[in-house]
């Protein structure tokens, strides 16, 4: 799935991010580094600060720190971070965005029966519509193709047009990434089932490529199985039908959108922890945004910073450290008398990691 060669002790750029999530980051790189103390931690500035410091949001430290490390433990940008988070993405060829779905008991979720809630997203991280590529619709006159295309483009009107670009090497790899996903998790009991959901019937060039690719890369592994949506009803069956995925591939801005319903099942973004992978390179980041409105009161959740540390441990080889950071959380929200104010709670930020350090060294971790 990758070509990881680590440092040894391995090295973690840590990049704080903007508004509130610098508030959740440091507690859970404090929390990592007792889980494992050969870690090496280096935060880099970015942002505000380091606009401030450096007059740019995205200095040459920064991005020394990055390529010396072996992957970036990214908090949120609420805009000053942002090249920071394109140069992780493009830059660094991240090209598949994991993003895990699952309910645990306490999680304050809306459905009726959350319990039917397990499954992975793996979306295209390179492609499709982002990175923007915009400009004037009268350009559109000048493409040899667009005198084939069923409606003409309004050349003669004023507005502006944005490209949608899937190249085959980037969604085989999507493809693939998805299968080797779906293996795994068939191996610890799931059903080794990859779900597709594309607009294949008004874009058989794009997502209609995608389609194929797709099913001939899951034809390839006789024990898994294959099933296809369009993606309007793949966003139904997120929320009516949730128990019959196991890994779902989207395409970038599909993904984008339908991991946001995801994270809105299991009781909010501030659950959802989120990996981005490449062959060389990957960085781990909440789903949530910066959330400017919380910044300072002590009280954003930091569940879905904590989950992503977890999920950066895996990828660092630390596996059973892993669980019990995983295992630690969810005996926090199961035990439910210390929750998040976003889960129905009292706890702040500050109380919620006290508890899940205090599961920890229950356990000796």
């Amino acid at each position: 799935m990758d070509n990881r060669q680590f440092h040894n002790p391995p090295l973690v750029c840590v990049i704080p991010g903007d508004d509130a999530a610098p508030e959740v980051m440091r507690p859970t790189v404090e929390i990592l580094r007792e889980l494992v103390p050969e870690i090496r931690f280096t935060e880099a500035p970015c942002g505000r600060e380091a606009q401030a410091q450096y007059g740019t949001p995205f200095p040459d430290v920064t991005r020394e720190a990055i390529d010396a490390a072996d992957c970036t433990l990214f908090g949120a940008s609420g805009g000053p971070s942002r090249p920071i988070l394109w140069y992780l993405r493009w830059n660094k060829e991240t090209y598949i965005n994991v993003r895990p779905v699952r309910w645990i008991p306490g999680y304050r979720s809306p459905m009726l029966h959350p319990e039917r809630i397990d499954y992975v997203i793996a979306r295209d991280n390179l492609e499709g519509m982002y990175p923007p590529r915009e400009g004037d619709v009268a350009e559109l006159a000048a493409l040899p193709s667009s005198s084939n295309w069923w409606m003409a483009p309004p050349v003669e009107k004023v507005g502006a047009y944005s490209i949608k670009v899937s190249t085959d090497e980037q969604m085989q790899r999507v493809a693939n990434y998805a299968c080797e996903l779906a293996l795994q998790r068939q191996a610890a009991g799931y059903p080794g089932r990859v779900t597709l959901g594309a607009k294949y019937s008004i874009q058989p060039r794009t997502d209609g490529r995608f389609r194929t690719l797709v099913k001939e890369a899951v034809s390839r592994h006789p024990g898994l199985t294959y099933q296809e949506f369009l993606v309007d009803d793949m966003a139904r069956r997120l929320v009516a039908s949730p128990e019959t995925l196991d890994v779902v591939v989207l395409g970038n801005e599909h993904g984008d959108i339908l991991a946001d319903v995801s994270s809105g099942t299991i009781g909010g973004l501030g659950l959802s922890p989120s990996a981005c992978y490449g062959e060389n390179y990957a960085y781990f980041e909440p789903v949530h945004g910066s959330a400017p409105d919380l910044a300072g009161k002590g009280v954003i959740n930091p569940t879905a910073m904590l989950l992503s540390g977890a999920l950066m441990l895996d990828y660092l080889g630390y596996n059973k450290q892993a669980r019990a950071l995983t295992s630690a959380i969810e005996q926090t929200y199961q035990e439910g008398t210390l929750l998040p104010v976003d889960q129905g709670g009292q706890a702040g930020t500050h109380e919620f990691v006290q508890a899940i350090r205090a599961r920890l060294t229950e356990h000796g971790s």
